[in-house]
């Protein structure tokens, strides 16, 4: 017997694991969490590594992925445990994918203070008469610094049709001032938009 060179012992069997996520294949830790999933869970100051995840993944999609991006984002946002960082989270990730399938989901999110600015941060970058008619819509239901921020996006969308009401918003002595001033800012900015 050769002293020098002993027999190799048998190779070890690498155990398999079977996970629906592929980066659970080779981790002992069991199944992943969906990250679209959890990122409408989100909690601010909470661990982001979900919701950095899936903002790789809607940066990284490609124009013929971005319907599939924007159902699993409308599915996230229905979600009853939806948290408010998880709804401002997901509408940032709407504003890269949306198509007018997502205006009837976040219309409603205008009539309300706590998630107003979102829903306006996603609906701005969508493109389509849909979402200028949702803005309008609102216009007539909000008051104050809300309905303000609601005519900063008509004229950072350059809705034309929405010149009446907001030249009525101006004149209007009802209104605060703050509205008043935003809707002679929109109609200045809709004045030198090209239509």
């Amino acid at each position: 017997m050769n002293v020098e060179n002993p027999p190799a012992a048998p190779a070890a069997k690498i155990k398999k694991v079977v996970s629906a996520n592929p980066a659970d294949r080779y981790s002992g830790a069991g199944q992943t969490p969906d990250p679209w999933d959890q990122c409408a869970r989100l909690e601010y100051g909470a661990d982001r590594s979900f919701a950095w995840s899936v903002r790789e993944q809607v940066i990284a999609t490609p124009p013929e992925g971005r319907a599939r991006a924007e159902e699993k984002l409308l599915k996230a946002l229905a979600d009853a445990a939806r948290t408010d960082a998880g709804l401002a989270f997901i509408c940032q990730m709407l504003a890269m994918v949306a198509s007018a399938k997502s205006v009837p989901a976040l219309a409603p999110l205008l009539r309300d203070a706590k998630t107003a600015d979102s829903a306006r941060y996603a609906l701005e970058r969508i493109a389509g008469p849909e979402a200028d008619a949702a803005f309008r819509d609102a216009l007539g239901t909000l008051t104050g610094t809300l309905k303000a921020g609601l005519i900063g996006s008509i004229g950072v969308r350059g809705d034309i049709a929405a010149k009446s009401a907001l030249a009525a918003l101006k004149d209007a002595a009802t209104e605060p001032a703050v509205v008043r001033e935003a809707a002679t800012h929109a109609l200045a900015r809709l004045s030198t938009s090209k239509s």
